[in-house]
């Protein structure tokens, strides 16, 4: 009964006696850890070697204070990587007591598998950051660089980034990224980058307006690119198409350090933030265009669109009566227009101004 029950919880357990280096394990125990029972004997070495190697230091330094007697009661949360390349989120709570009758001291343990857990948490947590991205959206300079640096720092990313269509191939738009040299070259690569619209993964995405979840993140793109990724340590790709309706209107490309298992719970909490991002940017296509107006004439118009004076809005900018006009001309020429109240209108109508 403790065994099915164990598995059903995620849960194993162990016994130490640090003094006789006697260790027992629960069979699911084994399980958690991707080992065979038939052929691994229990050891601290044996787990320490299938922990994250973020995390090793760590839990080696909590099993040299249990065995000195320098840990009680306590929890340890930490990371293992599996022999198919899983990472598996593991928390063990740590009981020490004393026997009674041979005073040794003997030290127990619960292990919990908290992946699933944390998963969802992670998902939680991007779709409350692509909330609040969008609810402080400005413009797609400021918004899409703010929404990719709150999912960034939901989904614990290496590096983000937002692909528009321009033609018949996708350029980027805005790029996150963590503040790591080793992350330069990606970028200067991605600048120089333009996939076509049903090329590489970030095309694919495009072209199906389906997530792609991918445990080799360097798996697509051209040969500069694919070795920045390597080179940075990057293991674990999403993209995220952004969709309206049948339409896709961008792309999040989301990277991260970490390997990321296409489990169907994240390409549907990632198929969500598609979906929410694309209804957004349907309301702002003019943002996604290659911009037709400088933010100097932006601000003019924008204040023009509030019923201001061309002298109100030269005071307001602490520009002279002329320059001002001089925006307002050029702005004309741009939107191919011969007025201000014409203006006004396509700009609001192709979202450039509220």
């Amino acid at each position: 009964m403790l065994n099915h029950a164990e598995r059903i919880a995620g849960l194993g357990s162990w016994e130490w006696t640090p003094d006789t280096g006697e260790l027992l394990w629960s069979d699911n125990l084994f399980r958690l850890l991707d080992l065979d029972p038939r052929a691994t004997t229990p050891s601290p070495p044996v787990v320490i070697e299938r922990v994250h190697p973020d995390d090793r230091g760590r839990v080696q330094d909590a099993v040299g204070a249990l065995a000195d007697g320098r840990f009680d009661d306590a929890t340890l949360e930490y990371r293992i990587v599996r022999g198919d390349g899983a990472l598996v989120v593991l928390v063990t709570s740590i009981a020490a007591s004393v026997d009674e009758h041979t005073g040794a001291r003997r030290i127990r343990g619960a292990i919990q598998d908290l992946t699933l857990h944390r998963r969802l948490q992670r998902n939680l947590a991007a779709h409350t950051a692509v909330t609040q991205g969008l609810e402080e959206w400005i413009s797609l300079e400021q918004g899409a660089q703010g929404l990719l640096a709150r999912l960034a720092q939901a989904m614990q990313l290496a590096f983000a980034a937002l692909w528009i269509p321009d033609g018949a191939a996708l350029t980027v738009r805005a790029m996150w990224r963590l503040p790591s040299p080793a992350i330069d070259p990606l970028v200067a690569a991605t600048r120089c980058w333009n996939p076509g619209l049903h090329a590489g993964g970030v095309g694919r995405a495009f072209a199906t307006g389906r997530p792609i979840v991918a445990a080799d993140a360097a798996q697509a793109g051209p040969a500069g690119r694919r070795a920045a990724i390597c080179a940075a340590g990057i293991e674990g790709s999403m993209l995220v198409p952004a969709v309206s309706g049948d339409e896709t209107l961008a792309v999040l490309e989301l990277l991260s350090f970490e390997r990321v298992e296409p489990t169907e719970q994240l390409v549907r909490a990632l198929d969500g933030i598609g979906q929410q991002v694309g209804q957004f940017l349907s309301h702002r296509r003019g943002e996604l265009a290659a911009p037709v107006l400088t933010a100097r004439e932006l601000a003019v118009l924008q204040l023009a669109a509030q019923g201001r004076s061309a002298a109100s809005i030269a005071a307001e900018l602490h520009l002279s009566p002329a320059t001002i006009k001089r925006h307002f001309e050029r702005a004309y020429a741009a939107l191919d227009l011969s007025d201000r109240a014409a203006a006004v209108g396509e700009a609001m109508r192709r979202g450039l101004i509220t």
